[in-house]
C-alpha cells in the first residue's frame, strides 16, 4: 500500500467514525444557550485558521487553500468531513486537516516527477470518493427500508448497488491492468539484468585481465607460467 493509499484509508476510517458518532450522539438533556450565527461562524474560522497554520508549519511550500481546492474537486466527502469537524468537533479538526495536507503533498509531489502516476492517483481519489458516497447512500436507504416498504426506495437502492458494483469492477480491472504493466516492466528489467550477467560471465577472462594489468602493469599470467629473470 502506497503512502497516499494509507492516508486515504485513515481519512476514510475517520470519516466513517465521524458519521457514526454524529448519528448516535444522544440529544442534550436541556437546550443549549442560543448562539448567534455570527459567533458560530467566527469560531469555525478560528478553528480553520489554526489548521491552516499547522499545515504551513509542516509544509512551508504548500498553500493550505490548495489542499482545500484539491479535495473539493477530487474528494469532496473528505473535505466535507473536515468542515463538519470544524463546526462540531473542533479538537480533531486540525489533525484531520493535516492528514488532508499529507495526502495532497504525497500526490502533488508526483506532478513533475511522474505525471502518469499523478493522473492515476487523481483518478483513484475520485473513484474512492464516489465509492464512499454510494456506500453511504445505500446504507442510508437500508435504514429507511426498515421503517417500511417503499417500492421507489427499493428501486433506488438496487440502482445504487449496481452502480457501486460496476464502479468497483472498473476500479479492480484498472488496478489489475496496472499491476500487469508493472510485472511486465520488472520481467523486462530482469531479462536485461540476466543478459548483462551472461555477457559479463562470457568476458570473465578479459575483465580479470584488464583489472590485473591496472594493478600490476603485467599481463594476466597463466597457471604454469613463472616469473623468469630478465637477461
Amino acid at each position: 500500500m502506497t503512502g497516499s493509499a494509507m492516508i486515504i484509508a485513515v481519512l476514510a476510517a475517520m470519516l466513517v467514525l465521524g458519521n457514526a458518532r454524529a448519528q448516535t450522539t444522544p440529544a442534550a438533556a436541556a437546550p443549549a444557550p442560543a448562539v448567534s450565527a455570527a459567533a458560530v461562524e467566527k469560531a469555525v474560522q478560528l478553528v480553520q485558521q489554526d489548521a491552516f497554520a499547522a499545515v504551513r508549519e509542516k509544509y512551508p511550500q504548500i498553500n493550505p487553500n490548495d489542499v482545500v481546492a484539491f479535495h473539493r474537486q477530487y474528494a469532496p466527502d473528505l473535505l466535507a468531513e473536515w468542515e463538519r469537524r470544524c463546526r462540531e468537533e473542533a479538537t480533531s479538526a486540525k489533525a484531520y486537516f493535516l492528514l488532508l495536507a499529507d495526502n495532497f503533498a504525497a500526490i502533488d509531489a508526483l506532478r513533475k516527477d511522474d505525471p502518469e502516476e499523478y493522473e492515476r492517483q487523481i483518478r483513484q481519489q475520485q473513484t474512492e470518493s464516489q465509492v464512499r458516497s454510494l456506500s453511504r447512500q445505500i446504507q442510508a436507504l437500508a435504514v429507511e427500508e426498515d421503517a417500511g416498504d417503499d417500492p421507489h426506495r427499493l428501486q433506488t437502492r438496487q440502482r445504487l448497488k449496481l452502480e457501486l458494483k460496476h464502479l468497483l469492477e472498473k476500479n479492480f480491472d484498472e488496478s489489475q491492468q496496472r499491476q500487469m504493466i508493472e510485472i511486465n516492466r520488472l520481467e523486462a528489467e530482469m531479462r536485461n539484468l540476466r543478459r548483462l550477467a551472461d555477457e559479463r560471465a562470457a568476458n570473465r577472462r578479459l575483465i580479470l585481465g584488464q583489472r590485473f594489468y591496472i594493478l600490476t602493469g603485467d599481463m594476466w599470467p597463466e597457471e604454469d607460467q613463472h616469473d623468469q629473470p630478465h637477461d
